[in-house]
């Protein structure tokens, strides 16, 4: 079979980007037609928690499992079933009547995009040479940001003007367009090189898993996504509902966080990139930007959920730790590529994607209970937990800022994997 051309690659590049801002719109979706689910089927603050929860019930299990597949299977049909499953939560939650069908068909899509990022970062990086990933990675990341902005601009329009049934609808004629040109023109690349990358033994999946690095980096990501995860579910309720804003003012306020988080991320990876190239250490280049992050989001947070707050202020404090603590996912999956063997990369970072995001199964469900703790008062409820994990980021953060040390962590594993050279890898990455 001959490889294919890098003739190809923009256009199978630029399907691998418009896949990931689908899957964005399929997440958000739900978060824009809260308001208007919550209305028509009776939903209490607790039902719709659960719903939100029951996104991340399989999203991480789904996203771990996947990503060990795809270092034995192709891309392109992972890519493709992937989308089928997504379009099918989209009609089932479209033709949706019950607390049961909607958590039924908000786990089916968790299924399905858990593995998005990792498969589709995968499935690019086989169109490049191990020195020309930066790129990639950048412009699926960047891919993401905007199916967010897209998101924060047309779906709430889109849920006024036809409704949130619609709306769902039309997701998922999309993904069927996308679905079909992709079976067209969707292409492995020939770059794919992981197997030949030369390593220097495994090591036990029960100390990589265990270094301190790797647990308090994942900690630190699961604190985190407390608050980010939020943003799936009620933050446009909180918004609508809550403090009256219209559902494009709300877009607004989503969208002014997500170029937030753009330009922090290109600033911050600028300055650590530039700082390793003079001389400075890993720890301060790539473990310090994470922690003072999750430090500063966590101030932030705290103040808005346990301090009575202007209007402006309280605005002002969510986005200011909504932005910070989405600084660490890039600085986190960086540390653990750096510590992690070679041939237990992919596996390690699959690993910790999805302990990191299971924090989704948890936080929507913590803010529904709060609401109820107050007595039904969304505003108090949703900002009490928010508070709550402000407290969990001060946490995260001191320990973190302790215990994460990515050089000491990759010289002990290195000694281990030197020590079994010929050791089998459960899976190559």
């Amino acid at each position: 079979m001959n490889a294919p051309s890098d003739s190809s690659r923009p256009l199978v590049v630029a399907l691998l980007m418009t896949v990931m801002v689908i899957s964005v719109l399929d997440k958000s979706i739900f978060a824009f037609a809260g308001p208007q689910i919550i209305d028509e089927l009776k939903l209490s603050p607790e039902q719709f928690g659960f719903i939100g929860s029951a996104f991340f019930f399989l999203y991480s299990i789904s996203g771990v499992l996947v990503g060990f597949l795809a270092n034995r299977l192709p891309s392109r049909g992972i890519l493709a079933g992937m989308s089928v499953v997504w379009m099918a939560a989209q009609l089932l939650t479209a033709l949706s009547s019950s607390l049961f069908a909607l958590v039924a068909s908000r786990m089916l899509l968790g299924a399905g995009c858990g593995p998005g990022t990792a498969v589709t970062q995968h499935a690019c990086f086989k169109w490049y040479d191990r020195r020309e990933r930066v790129l990639p990675a950048a412009l699926i990341q960047v891919a993401i940001m905007l199916g967010a902005i897209l998101g924060a601009l047309s779906l709430p329009l889109l849920i006024q003007h036809l409704g949130w049934r619609s709306g769902y609808l039309i997701l998922a004629t999309i993904g069927l367009v996308w679905l079909v040109l992709w079976l067209m023109v969707g292409r492995e690349g020939g770059h794919d090189d992981a197997e030949n990358e030369p390593g220097h033994g495994a090591v036990s999946y029960r100390h990589l898993l265990l270094n301190r690095t790797f647990v308090f980096i994942t900690l630190a990501g699961f604190c985190t996504y407390l608050p980010t995860a939020l943003i799936y579910s009620w933050v446009p309720t909180y918004l609508q509902k809550g403090l009256h804003m219209s559902p494009m003012q709300s877009g607004y306020v989503v969208m002014a966080a997500t170029v937030g988080v753009i330009v922090l991320n290109l600033v911050v990876s600028g300055l650590s990139q530039r700082a390793l190239k003079r001389g400075a250490s890993v720890r301060v280049a790539m473990a310090l930007p994470p922690v003072v992050a999750c430090l500063i989001g966590g101030v932030a947070l705290s103040l808005m959920g346990f301090f009575e707050q202007g209007l402006l202020a309280t605005l002002g404090l969510y986005l200011l730790g909504g932005i910070v603590v989405n600084l660490l996912p890039a600085f986190a999956n960086s540390i653990v590529a750096y510590i992690a063997p070679a041939r237990q990369r992919g596996s390690m970072l699959a690993i910790h994607i999805g302990l990191m995001t299971s924090a989704g199964m948890l936080a929507p469900h913590v803010v529904g209970q709060a609401i109820g703790w107050e007595g039904g008062d969304l505003v108090l409820g949703f900002e009490l937990a928010v508070g709550l994990f402000g407290t969990a980021l001060l946490a995260g953060g001191l320990l973190g800022l302790f215990l994460i040390d990515p050089e000491r962590s990759r010289q002990k594993l290195a000694a281990r994997a030197a020590q079994s050279p010929n050791a089998p890898a459960p899976c190559q990455a």
